[in-house]
Formats: C-alpha cells, sequence, structure tokens
C-alpha cells in the first residue's frame, strides 16, 4: 500500500487542485469511525473561495448545490463570521479564508478495495489515469540540504509578555483556556512540498495527514486528533489535550 500511495501522490500533485488524505492505517490501530485509509481528489469541476464575511452561509449555499463530495479547509478567521470580532495579526501566505471545491476525479481506498468516482465528463479517462499511476516510478532519496533562514514571528521577549497577559486573564476568571500560538517562518524558501510531506510522513505516521494544493497554495498536515465527524446523528470528537480527566 505505501508504494502505492506515494504514487498517487506523484501523479495527482501535477493538478491544479489537490487533496490527498491518509489514515496511516498500516500503522495505527483499527478506527472504527474511519471510512476510508486513502483518499485522493483532484481537479476541480466547481469550487468556492471567499473570506469570512458570510463564509458560512456561502458555503452552505455550495454544498446544497454540488450534492457531491467536496474538500478543502475552513481558516480560524472564521470566527468573525461567528461573533462580532476580529483579527489583526499578519498574514503572510494570503489564503482565502475559506476554500472548497468538488473534484472532478476521486479514489477511495480501504483495505485492498480501491473504489474510484469520476463525474461523466472525464470517465472515459479512468482506465488511462489509473495506468499512469500505477507507472510511476518510486525513487526514496534525501531531500536536498537547502539552508533556510527560519525565523520567529515574535520576539522571546514578545512572546513571555503575551504569555503573562495570558496567565492574568485566567487568574481573573476572563478565560479558562487559550490556544497560544507562534508561527514560525522562511522567506524565499525553495522546497518540494510532495517530497517535504513524504519526508514528513515518514517521520510522523499519524492517522490525520493530508496533503493540500490549490495552484501555488499548499498545507501539509501531520495530526494525531480528529476535530469533528459527523456519523448520522452523532458527533465524534477526538482532540488529545484538555477534554478529558488524566489516568493514572
Amino acid at each position: 500500500m505505501a508504494a502505492l500511495k506515494k504514487q498517487f501522490l506523484s501523479w495527482a500533485s501535477a493538478y491544479t487542485e489537490v487533496v490527498v488524505l491518509d489514515s496511516n492505517s498500516e500503522f495505527n490501530s483499527v478506527d472504527n469511525y474511519s471510512n476510508y485509509d486513502f483518499i485522493v481528489a483532484v481537479d476541480s469541476f466547481t469550487s468556492i473561495k471567499t473570506d469570512a464575511e458570510n463564509g458560512f452561509q456561502d458555503l452552505h449555499q455550495y454544498q446544497s448545490q454540488a450534492k457531491d463530495w467536496i474538500f478543502g479547509y475552513l481558516s480560524y478567521d472564521l470566527k468573525n463570521d461567528t461573533e462580532n470580532l476580529t483579527s489583526t495579526n499578519f498574514d503572510g501566505l494570503e489564503f482565502p479564508d475559506l476554500f472548497f471545491f468538488q473534484p472532478k476525479k476521486l479514489f477511495l481506498l480501504r483495505g485492498n478495495k480501491l473504489e474510484i468516482q469520476y463525474l461523466s465528463m472525464c470517465d472515459d479517462e479512468i482506465d488511462a489515469d489509473y495506468n499512469n499511476v500505477i507507472s510511476i516510478m518510486n525513487n526514496d532519496f534525501d531531500l536536498p540540504k537547502n539552508e533556510l533562514a527560519i525565523q520567529q514571528r515574535i520576539s522571546n521577549e514578545q512572546y513571555i509578555n503575551k504569555v503573562n497577559t495570558i496567565l492574568n486573564y485566567i487568574k481573573l476568571g476572563t478565560i479558562y483556556e487559550a490556544n497560544f500560538c507562534m508561527e514560525y517562518f522562511a522567506e524565499q524558501a525553495s522546497i518540494d512540498p510532495v517530497r517535504v510531506y513524504q519526508n514528513l510522513q515518514s517521520i510522523t505516521q499519524t492517522p490525520f495527514s493530508c496533503f493540500f494544493k490549490n495552484r501555488t497554495n499548499y498545507l501539509l498536515c501531520a495530526s494525531p486528533e480528529r476535530y469533528l465527524k459527523k456519523q448520522n446523528a452523532q458527533i465524534i470528537s477526538q482532540p488529545i489535550k484538555g477534554t478529558a480527566q488524566r489516568l493514572e
């Protein structure tokens, strides 16, 4: 399976819109809530791209019209669409706040069973595409040693001051928890997203991994957490911190 997944990733990365979802089931225990081990969705037929204002309403309308598989992301700043909130954080990536697409081509792998779903406009390409996938040679080689100047977005002093501010808010009872993150970045970086993602996969082997591409925007994710899953009338969430009593 590992070789086939690498072949699918290499093939898919040539498209403008790509989502690859991998549960790394060969390394992780059986998940009763998973439907598939590996998903590849490419080439948008329709898509939606918007900012936070009316973002959820626009997505609902889009989903109602598409009535099909859609893949994409919801950004953190969509919180501004749920309450009277604003964000002033620096944005060097300029991703849309919300992006989803309806793929023309979809591959769903579960165990040894591969399900293929193509829109009718391109279903005559199934055989050729699959032959192209399995003909791709897998060559494992190390990433080139690029010298990246990794920087942090805020200074150590600013970081400590912000943490102290958060602690004071907690002591006052204004908040009880804060998810405080700091960005690390490199400018003018030259990397191969596919190979970086493969390297990330080999290190982490997490059950919720994702390779996302929208033109020149990429997201590479290796997460141990299930955020949300809806199964009939049940909502399932499996975060890794802050929600359950510590066991002895």
